[in-house]
């Protein structure tokens, strides 16, 4: 065969496969949300003569296109490998023993001195003599590995936090490892969590079970994974297994709903299957724990996951999460006297703080 033939029989073949290609993309039903990137797809956008002549019609046309792509997701994976093979990492995710970890620094201190302050705030205008007050810090995953990673000075921002805080810290640091967080996500596992329960009963002397028994409910994929496609690192959902005789007040809708939340599992982040996710203010009543004390928990997304082991330890448990609600709307709901107060907040807050009211 001639150098012409080959020419032509090559130039046959690409033709062919550009126009397969082409007419596979128009003919393939539109999917509706990418599971791997966790948000809804573009959809075809409407023509109207203002959206041509304004030009979003075509910003629009070529998100859609770039979003309903034929596959799209192993385009991105290439990329995505090229980058952590070539670069160590991609857009500040990186790998270490299966784990994804994103690379958090510098320490951000003026957004540490803005979390003591609201702390301090929330102390002054509603605690007194009858509360004890403590607080705790969960590390980011960037802690457990080595060294040769950029990350946070936890020991920095302690010392800010203990300096500006008269206030019982209670260090869980030493509880928790690698281990204890999921791979493809920033939170830990409430299955993992039973050293942090005890290290803070013993420090706020409240009793806790020595039989927790968990259920698996579902697989998981992280945050990370809308960003790292690897479909071999997996990770699973695990949940008390009896939580009867708990009643969990929502005041957003102001009803009752369950201390594990299953219709979240059909939701693009499962994790909000714990205490219904990201909600501003929450009373969970345990009807028969024997215990007259009651809790008030300040807290980001990682308490939802620790409360439910608390639940034997009180009477009621009372959550906070003062980025969806302004603490000068408290007292309309909590009465803060004779109350145990825990302000329980992850390094990744800490350091970019400024969605506290």
């Amino acid at each position: 065969m001639n150098n012409k033939v080959k020419n032509i029989v090559l130039s046959i073949i690409f033709i062919t496969f550009l126009f397969t290609f082409m007419i596979v993309n128009i003919v393939k039903k539109d999917d509706d949300i990418s599971y791997s990137e966790r948000r809804k797809l573009e959809k075809v956008p409407k023509i109207t003569y203002d959206s041509v002549i304004n030009g979003t019609y075509f910003s629009k046309l070529d998100k859609y296109t770039t979003d309903q792509f034929i596959w799209r997701d192993n385009f991105r994976k290439i990329k995505i490998d090229i980058d952590l093979l070539t670069k160590n990492n991609y857009n500040k995710l990186y790998l270490y023993n299966d784990y994804i970890i994103e690379e958090t620094y510098p320490l951000n201190k003026e957004s540490v001195i803005n979390v003591t302050n609201k702390i301090n705030n929330i102390k002054r205008t509603y605690l007194n003599e009858t509360n004890n007050i403590y607080y705790s810090i969960v590390p980011d995953k960037n802690y457990f590995v080595n060294d040769d990673n950029l990350k946070l000075d936890y020991d920095e921002l302690k010392n800010i936090m203990n300096s500006n805080l008269d206030i019982k810290y209670i260090d869980i640091f030493n509880e928790l490892s690698l281990e204890d967080y999921y791979k493809t996500d920033t939170h830990w596992r409430e299955e993992r969590l039973f050293k942090v329960v005890n290290k803070l009963s013993k420090e706020m002397n409240f009793n806790i079970t020595n039989n927790y028994s968990f259920k698996r409910i579902s697989d998981f994929n992280g945050t990370y994974s809308s960003r790292i496609v690897r479909k071999d690192i997996k990770d699973e959902i695990y949940i008390l297994d009896n939580v009867n005789d708990i009643n969990v007040y929502n005041y957003e809708t102001n009803g009752y709903e369950k201390v594990y939340d299953l219709i979240k599992l059909n939701s693009l982040d499962k994790y909000n299957v714990y205490l219904s996710g990201s909600v501003s203010l929450l009373k969970i009543e345990s009807m028969n724990t024997g215990s007259t004390k009651d809790l008030i928990v300040f807290r980001d997304s990682y308490g939802s996951s620790l409360i439910p082991l608390m639940m034997n330890g009180y009477k009621s448990i009372t959550v906070v999460d003062t980025r969806y609600i302004s603490p000068s709307m408290l007292s309309n709901y909590i009465d803060f006297n004779n109350k145990d107060i825990l302000f329980l907040y992850s390094t990744l807050l800490i350091n970019d703080s400024f969605t506290l009211k």
